[in-house]
């Protein structure tokens, strides 16, 4: 089991970190009291050279490989292969997430049309001073629902200036225990293969864009044939392990999706 968190705060020691290592504290713990192997890892974007996308195009029309910014975004891409769940922790800032969260995001926007990370758990949290933290959770967890992450949750914690680790702890205790369990559980049962509604609906709007060549980018629909995506019967990227009854309740919720913002 391997589990990486990514920062994206310049912070080290800042408030996104210390919740990521509050977290990584409890999930080790869980692990240790069932005898598993567990590997944790905190990236800090501010470690790397992450260049800003200059909107070219050449990874969505060409390929990833074409992109002309050389820097580290394939390290941190391989980082990401490796883990079985990824947990996304951003700074808000002017009510978003911070420029380097942003940058990641943008930079790997072509696996939004070439889905990756199917077999991936993923958790998002943002920390704030005192504004909301629902738009920055949800510009994250968007990016993830379209790369094909299952998104276990997210959370939104908001620490003051002076508060101190002791008074971060005890605020929020109760809540980082849930979730050090809900991520902990995700990864042990391999939940990957128990899609959720809303990621089984995500997969069908992309099928009906990606899978139609009438529609889909040549480099897109290839990927999508190869991956065998693009045939009626397939519901999700992989086989999975989800009831009937969510597989038609997924269906209700894309045709609601398709008549409201795509039709």
């Amino acid at each position: 089991m391997k589990i990486l968190v990514i920062i994206g705060s310049g912070r080290k020691k800042g408030n996104t970190s210390t919740i990521a290592s509050m977290l990584l504290k409890r999930i080790c713990e869980l692990a240790i009291s069932e005898d598993k192997q567990l590997q944790v890892e905190k990236l800090f974007l501010v470690d790397y050279e992450l260049m800003h996308c200059i909107g070219c195009r050449a990874c969505m029309d060409r390929g990833e490989d074409k992109c002309p910014l050389n820097d580290d975004l394939t390290k941190i891409k391989t980082k990401i292969d490796e883990a079985d769940a990824v947990i996304f922790g951003s700074p808000v800032y002017i009510d978003n997430v911070s420029s380097m969260m942003k940058a990641l995001i943008d930079r790997l926007a072509y696996i939004c049309h070439r889905q990756e990370f199917y077999k991936k758990m993923a958790l998002v949290y943002s920390t704030s001073g005192g504004s909301a933290n629902k738009h920055t959770n949800r510009t994250i967890a968007g990016a993830l629902l379209s790369w094909g992450f299952n998104l276990i949750r997210t959370a939104g914690f908001i620490i003051k200036h002076h508060d101190s680790d002791l008074e971060i702890e005890s605020k929020y205790s109760k809540n980082l225990d849930r979730l050090a369990k809900k991520v902990y559980s995700s990864v042990n049962d391999k939940q990957y293969l128990t899609p959720s509604i809303l990621s089984l609906a995500m997969f069908r709007l992309q099928q009906r864009e990606r899978a139609n060549p009438a529609k889909a980018h040549p480099l897109d629909y290839k990927y999508w044939k190869e991956k065998g995506w693009q045939k009626s019967e397939a519901n999700y990227y992989i086989n999975h392990r989800s009831s009937k009854v969510r597989i038609f309740l997924s269906i209700i919720l894309y045709k609601t999706i398709s008549m409201i913002f795509v039709d």
